[in-house]
C-alpha cells in the first residue's frame, strides 16, 4: 500500500493544524498507510491525532524559532524520506512548503511527491512593494520545487496564477476539512432566537494584529443599543492591550474572554451571529463552521474565496478596518428575528468526508 504522510510543525491551537490531523485521520479510517510528521509532538490538538495514524518526530536541534528549526531539521527530514519512502507528503501549509520541497531534494527521492498548501496570503495589507514583489518570487520558486500548490479557494488559485506565471500550472484549488457531522447537526436542530432576546455575538480567533479585534471593539461601540453580548475564543499577546480598549469604550462588562477551547461547536450553538474582523485570512475555517451551526457570519473582505463564498447566498462583505461599514453590518444582524441558517447542501462540500476525498483524488492523479 501506498505510505502518505502529513507533515505538521506541531499540533497546536489552529485551523491549519487542526485540519492537518482530520487528513491524516480521516486517511487513515480509510485504511491508508498514513503517518504525520512532527518537529514537536505536543500541542492543544495531539489529543486528536487518532491510534491509526503512524506518527514520528523529526529530529531538531532545539535552536531558534519555527523557521530556523524547520532549517535545521533538514538532514533528518530527508534522511525519514529515504528511509520510509512515502509516495506523497502533505504540507499543512505556508511555512513547511519549503522545507519539504529541499528535503525531497536532498533526499534526492523525486518518486515522493510533495503536495503543499498555501493557506495564509501571499501578499497582505500594508505589505511594501518590494517585499510583495519578493514574496512572490520565493512563493513561486517553491510552487515549481513541489509538485502541487493546493489552495483554499478557486479565487486564490486564480490570483496565484496570475501573480506567479512561472508557477501557474501548480496551483489547484481544494475542499480544506472544515465542517464535521456534529456542526452540520447542530445547524439542523438550532432554536430561532426570540426578538426580545440580547444579540448574542462570538469571535473565534488569536489575540493578535492580524484578527484586528481593534476594528471589532469600535464597531460595537457605536452601535445603538446595548442589547448584546460578545464573547470571545482564543488568546494571544494582545490580550491585556485589548481589555484595556474594551473598558476605554465602556462595553467591558458587555466581552468575556474565554480564552483557548478545544471545541467550539457549543459556543457556535449559543450565540446567533460570528464576527470577523480580520485584516487577511486564507479561506478561513471559523465562518464555514459557524455557517454550518446555523449563525449568521458577519465578515471583513479579508480573504478573497471568503468573499466569494459568501456572494453565492448574496451576503456582501465589508471592507478591511472600516469601522462604520462594520457596525452598520451588525446592525443589520441584529434586525434579523432568527439566525440565517445556512443551505447545507452549499456548506457540506466543506465536510471533513468531503475534504478527505477530495486530497486522495489529488494525491492519486499526482502519484499516478
Amino acid at each position: 500500500m501506498k505510505k502518505i504522510v502529513h507533515f505538521l510543525y506541531e499540533p497546536g491551537d489552529g485551523g491549519l493544524d487542526r485540519v492537518a490531523i482530520l487528513l491524516a485521520n480521516g486517511m487513515a479510517d480509510q485504511n491508508f498507510d498514513t503517518e504525520l510528521w512532527l518537529t514537536n509532538r505536543d500541542g492543544p490538538t495531539s489529543s486528536l491525532i487518532s491510534e491509526r495514524v503512524t506518527v514520528r518526530t523529526i529530529p531538531t536541534p532545539p535552536i531558534g524559532g519555527r523557521g530556523l528549526r524547520l532549517l535545521l531539521q533538514l538532514p533528518a527530514l530527508a534522511k525519514l524520506i529515504r528511509e520510509h519512502r512515502p509516495a506523497a507528503i502533505f504540507s499543512a501549509g505556508n511555512q513547511s512548503n519549503l522545507t519539504l520541497a529541499l528535503g525531497r531534494m536532498i533526499a534526492r527521492r523525486p518518486s515522493t511527491k510533495i503536495i503543499q498548501k498555501i493557506t495564509n496570503p501571499v501578499e497582505r495589507p500594508g505589505m511594501g512593494r518590494w517585499l510583495s514583489y519578493f514574496r512572490r518570487l520565493r512563493f513561486a520558486m517553491t510552487a515549481r520545487l513541489g509538485d502541487v500548490c493546493l489552495t483554499l479557494s478557486a479565487a486564490d488559485a486564480r490570483d496565484y496564477a496570475e501573480s506567479m506565471p512561472s508557477a501557474k500550472e501548480r496551483f489547484r484549488p481544494v475542499y480544506n476539512a472544515y465542517v464535521s457531522d456534529e456542526m452540520l447537526q447542530t445547524g439542523e436542530n438550532r432554536a430561532i432566537r426570540k426578538p426580545d432576546e440580547p444579540m448574542r455575538f462570538l469571535a473565534v480567533g488569536r489575540l493578535a494584529v492580524q484578527k484586528d479585534y481593534h476594528t471589532m471593539f469600535a464597531a460595537l461601540a457605536k452601535l445603538d443599543t446595548p442589547s448584546w453580548h460578545l464573547t470571545i475564543l482564543g488568546d494571544g499577546p494582545l490580550r491585556s492591550e485589548l481589555e484595556e480598549l474594551a473598558s476605554d469604550l465602556r462595553i467591558a462588562d458587555q466581552i468575556a474572554f474565554e480564552g483557548f477551547v478545544k471545541s467550539a461547536i457549543p459556543y457556535y450553538a449559543q450565540h446567533d451571529a460570528l464576527i470577523l474582523s480580520s485584516r487577511w485570512e486564507g479561506l478561513p475555517a471559523v465562518p464555514l463552521e459557524a455557517m454550518a451551526c446555523g449563525c449568521q457570519v458577519i465578515a471583513t473582505d479579508c480573504s478573497p474565496g471568503l468573499t466569494e463564498l459568501l456572494a453565492q447566498i448574496g451576503q456582501e462583505t465589508v471592507g478591511v478596518g472600516d469601522v462604520d461599514g462594520l457596525t452598520s453590518a451588525i446592525q443589520q444582524s441584529m434586525e434579523k428575528r432568527a439566525s440565517a441558517l445556512c443551505d447545507q447542501t452549499f456548506i457540506a462540500k466543506y465536510s471533513i468526508t468531503s475534504s478527505i476525498n477530495n486530497h486522495l483524488q489529488i494525491a492519486d492523479q499526482t502519484i499516478g
